[in-house]
């Protein structure tokens, strides 16, 4: 009798193991029923100045939001001119531009329960398709002294919040097709790969490539081709993680052509065992640099869902975060987390007036606001065509934009946009 009640007891806390199992694998597999990021970039250029306060505000807004990975990074930048930033207290390499944002990400993310992964050197040269294998590795090599400086300063004091590696370089469908750039990033990547596996085999490393389906380069089946061949010929380990940009936002991709690219880049993923396949969730409009209306990133994710294992953000701070942005881009994006969909927002009321004037670098149009507690921003048109997007910044409400394209005025409309995407009617210049 004892032996099967013992039996029973063990069946009943494996059952409950399972069920707690698969209530966690769901929660992190984007929600399943209600996809969501689990991950988001943030950018030095935007945080490097924040003081400790800041930073644990940011993060205790990223942990409500679901937010379990930050992507931080680069630790060493390098621009066009040869100037360097650092966001630590590098000696390898002196650099003027020096500071601590690293150590003060790190201390904020424990606190929440945040695991960070640390991009390590980027230069910007790497946009110039003509840049040489040799220049290439000798990146490499930099990153390697960079890990090897961030994990002596920051390993030991952090543990598991310290968790990965970012691989900062941009790989895309255009500039790295040919044979020979195969093989100078099949031996960049090997590089990196193989000293972070000797130096720290269980930090995962990531990378997010992207694609353009109109520029002339590869096509989707080419681009899975091309990653078959590159994932063949390199060291990723399991757990790695591939995960591209949705490229939604920045235009290379429309909306109707992700599932198709997706697609094909999870068959080459496939070929790679023990590499994970997320998706980067690109959360702004470009050119414009604002933030997405949370209507398209709720379609971005589902779109997504049928080819990823998790989506991050790129980027939750900068185009959600209510201490940069209008509140609503937060606030209803933990609504639907909860909810399974967007809140219903009404729509906002439109500007009062808008008035044009000519003025030395171009076209002044401005107005004059009706109500700001709706308005996630601004947009304007010219003839009937939408030239600018603004947004709603650290509390600040654009009232006016420069046309520096027209030296005549034309018929200029300014309407009010909320953070579903919702738009005022247009109120036209007088």
């Amino acid at each position: 009798m004892k032996k099967i009640v013992a039996f029973i007891v063990g069946l009943l806390f494996f059952m409950v193991g399972c069920s707690s199992s698969n209530s966690s694998e769901k929660q992190e597999n984007g929600g399943l029923s209600t996809p969501r990021f689990c991950g988001s970039f943030l950018q030095p250029w935007l945080s490097s100045d924040w003081d400790v306060s800041r930073w644990e505000q940011e993060m205790n807004m990223l942990k409500n939001a679901g937010i379990q990975y930050l992507i931080y990074g680069p630790a060493l930048s390098i621009d066009v001119n040869g100037q360097m930033t650092t966001c630590y207290p590098s000696k390898l390499f002196s650099s003027p531009a020096q500071n601590e944002s690293i150590d003060k990400c790190l201390e904020s993310a424990r606190k929440c329960g945040i695991k960070v992964l640390l991009g390590l050197n980027f230069n910007d040269k790497w946009w110039d398709s003509t840049t040489s294998a040799d220049w290439l590795a000798n990146q490499m090599t930099i990153g390697n002294s960079v890990a090897d400086e961030l994990l002596s300063l920051y390993k030991s004091k952090y543990g598991d919040t310290m968790y990965g590696w970012y691989w900062v370089w941009e790989v895309d469908n255009v500039n790295w097709i040919s044979n020979d750039r195969q093989v100078a990033l099949i031996n960049a990547l090997n590089t990196n790969l193989e000293h972070l596996s000797s130096v720290c085999p269980n930090m995962p490393l990531w990378l997010s490539p992207f694609m353009n389906e109109k520029a002339s380069g590869l096509d989707a089946d080419g681009y899975k081709k091309f990653w078959i061949n590159i994932f063949a010929k390199t060291n990723f380990r399991k757990g790695d993680v591939f995960v591209p940009q949705d490229c939604v936002g920045a235009g290379g991709l429309e909306l109707s052509s992700v599932p198709i690219w997706f697609s094909k880049l999870k068959q080459a993923v496939d070929t790679k065992p023990g590499l994970k396949f997320w998706g980067n969730i690109e959360t702004f409009i470009s050119p414009y640099g604002v933030s997405a209306p949370l209507s398209r990133v709720v379609e971005q994710l589902k779109v997504e869902k049928p080819y990823v294992e998790n989506f991050i953000s790129f980027a939750y701070d900068h185009y959600n975060s209510p201490l940069i942005v209008h509140k609503d881009y937060n606030d209803s994006y933990i609504y639907y987390c909860t909810k399974g969909m967007l809140p219903l927002l009404s729509t906002p009321q439109p500007v009062k007036s808008v008035t044009v004037s000519k003025v030395d670098d171009g076209v002044k149009v401005s107005w004059v606001a009706n109500d700001f507690v709706q308005a996630a921003g601004y947009n304007i048109y010219k003839d009937g065509a939408l030239i600018m997007m603004l947004q709603e910044r650290g509390g600040y409400y654009p009232v006016e934009y420069i046309d520096k394209e027209s030296s005549v005025a034309g018929v200029y409309e300014v309407s009010v946009y909320n953070a579903s995407g919702n738009e005022s009617s247009k109120v036209k210049n007088k």
